[in-house]
């Protein structure tokens, strides 16, 4: 299960497959071209915590985005309804609790835990899903440096230079391949992780620094080798399908600088390999 849960705390963090040549192993940032585009899109991996070591963004990343004409998230973070409706879609279902899903005694290690790593916040993890407590648990053990996570804050600088904000995905689609992990199996991941911080928070802190590097290769490695194909096929596969064409229809008139998670990237069926499918050159710029 542990292995698993190193699979779900990458997600959690960047949300790879076998690497094809397109995939740099030393970047995070590629320039889509051809096939009658007006303009070059790019594509660049991004990673949601506030550490302030992800931040240090070369030039080329800030000249790709201030070229691009629409900043293009997987979700657009400046909705109040996108807001709105996640907090909705993170609880749990009627009459279902953690304590409903634990044990007695793993229940209150598990409360025991939540309240020295969050504090006040403690109290919400009965009613949202485990695996949110995973991330919050997660997300509580890095530095907080920035306001916001490097991904939610590209798209705070698109706003302030008035670009477009664009959300690729919905709420509801990232929830239901979310879903996809019963409650009972993020509640054993919850406690998997309560039982392991040592070795999930120096799992986090290994992510953050081959991010730092570029390093798709080694991510991948480290991570999604492990991860089962339901669960891979869930929150990768279908998602870089539905993803990549909807973004090919934005590039058609406009520049589109496309920030997602870096898992996304890699791989026969990531974003960079289908966009190639397509007929699209993809080249690996910005090399970090």
């Amino acid at each position: 299960m542990y292995r698993k849960l190193r699979g779900i705390l990458f997600c959690l963090c960047v949300l790879s497959f076998e690497l094809y040549a397109q995939a740099d192993s030393t970047t995070l940032l590629y320039e889509v071209s051809g096939l009658g585009l007006k303009k070059s899109s790019y594509v660049f991996g991004t990673i949601h915590v506030r550490d302030k070591r992800v931040f240090k963004l070369n030039d080329s990343v800030w000249y790709c985005f201030n070229k691009s004409d629409v900043i293009a998230g997987e979700l657009s973070f400046d909705q109040k309804e996108l807001k709105e409706s996640a907090v909705k879609e993170m609880m749990m279902p009627n009459g279902k609790t953690l304590a409903s899903l634990l044990s007695a005694e793993e229940y209150n290690k598990v409360k025991v835990y939540a309240k020295e790593a969050l504090g006040w916040k403690a109290f919400i993890i009965d009613r949202i899903k485990p695996i949110f407590t995973v991330s919050l648990l997660s997300e509580s053990s890095v530095k907080s440096d920035e306001k916001y996570p490097l991904d939610i804050y590209l798209q705070e600088k698109g706003k302030k230079k008035k670009k477009e904000i664009v959300g690729i995905e919905t709420v509801a689609e990232q929830m239901a391949a979310i879903d996809t992990i019963s409650l009972t199996e993020q509640a054993e991941m919850l406690l998997e992780y309560v039982n392991n911080p040592v070795k999930s928070n120096e799992d986090v802190e290994r992510i953050i620094k081959l991010y730092q590097q570029g390093r798709l290769l080694d991510l991948y490695e480290m991570v999604f080798l492990e991860l089962d194909d339901k669960t891979e096929a869930a929150l990768l596969t279908k998602r870089n399908h539905v993803m990549v064409d909807r973004v090919v229809e934005m590039m058609k008139t406009k520049s589109v600088f496309m920030a997602i998670g870096s898992a996304h990237l890699p791989g026969e069926e990531g974003v960079l390999h289908l966009l190639q499918e397509k007929g699209y050159k993809v080249r690996g710029i910005g090399i970090r």
